[in-house]
């Protein structure tokens, strides 16, 4: 099989990229490496640096049987910096990745997220989990809107390809994590490898608001395996597919469990927190289950062992 991926140098990126060499299929990346570095070589990788908006000038004659959409900016000190980084590839980047598509039926994964559902309303001390048909609740123009609007539009481009009798469908990612995230630049949204470069610079761990609000967090390579399902499975795939682990944690409790797991002699700290932030994010995998037979494998605890060893 031949896989274009789109954003293939980056953190999720890599991971996939290796697993389907792995399994023998011939393999492109697009990337234009703003935040990642191309570190992969294999007899059956090939690789161009450029921009996804550009992907019909760049790539005219390639015609592979899936694009896995990842291009995007997902740290979010960048974007709401230059918003520029998760629009352009979210939006306009999907439109020209729909039209190569279109040219060579072309099944496309695009990699959205669970910012899609806004700031959902709950009070309870865990959050209910949010099915894919659930609405969202998004403020406008505020710091964290870039990121969450333009994933919306994208899986709104995605939909609209769809209904031209192409197969597609956007993948909505719950905090995936594990070794090798980009630790370059830290701050708000990036807990996990601002709590690991935290304990090894022997620095406080920083929690922005109270540390109430909860969050689930997802082993990378599952959710690697709940992207190759999706771009091999028979059947016509759904809009929408939430792919995440339902175990929720609060953050402070999180910060607790970095700091017992690696003794470490770290204070926590608190900041402000960001407008919009949700209390809870908590993803209903039954449709993955029953459609994909995936559910995750990675419970929190060893999740934290494992990125705290670098494995």
């Amino acid at each position: 099989m031949r896989v274009l991926v789109t954003g293939g140098d980056g953190f999720i990126g890599q991971y996939l990229v290796n697993n389907l060499l792995q399994r023998g299929d011939h393999v492109h990346v697009l990337d234009n490496n703003i935040t990642s570095t191309p570190r992969i070589i294999h007899e059956n990788l090939t690789r161009v640096k450029g921009d996804v908006c550009d992907i019909l000038e760049i790539l005219p004659d390639y015609s592979p049987n899936v694009i896995v959409h990842l291009a995007s900016v997902a740290i979010p000190k960048l974007y709401m910096e230059q918003p520029d980084l998760v629009i352009r590839p979210n939006v306009f980047g999907t439109h020209e990745v729909c039209k190569l598509a279109e040219k060579y039926s072309t099944r496309i994964i695009f990699a959205s997220s669970s910012e899609v559902y806004g700031s959902i309303i709950d009070d309870s001390a865990i959050g209910t989990a949010i099915s894919e048909s659930d609405s969202s609740i998004s403020s406008l123009l505020s710091a964290r809107t870039p990121y969450a609007t333009a994933k919306k539009m994208g899986e709104e481009i995605i939909r609209s390809f769809t209904q031209k009798g192409h197969s597609a469908c956007s993948v909505r990612l719950f905090n995936v994590v594990g070794p090798n995230m980009d630790s370059a630049v830290i701050g708000y949204g990036r807990v996990i490898p601002n709590f690991v470069e935290a304990i090894r610079d022997s620095k406080p761990l920083t929690i922005y608001g109270n540390g109430e609000q909860t969050r689930c967090f997802l082993w990378i390579e599952d959710a690697v395996t709940a992207l190759v399902n999706l771009i091999d499975y028979g059947g016509e795939l759904p809009d929408a597919i939430n792919v995440g682990h339902p175990q929720q944690i609060s953050i402070l409790s999180l910060a607790n469990k970095f700091q017992e797991f690696s003794n470490a002699d770290v204070d926590i700290i608190f900041s402000p927190k960001l407008p919009d932030e949700p209390k809870h994010r908590c993803p209903d995998i039954s449709l993955a289950i029953s459609m994909l037979n995936w559910q995750p494998t990675l419970d929190l605890d060893e999740i934290i062992y494992r990125v705290l060893d670098g494995d």
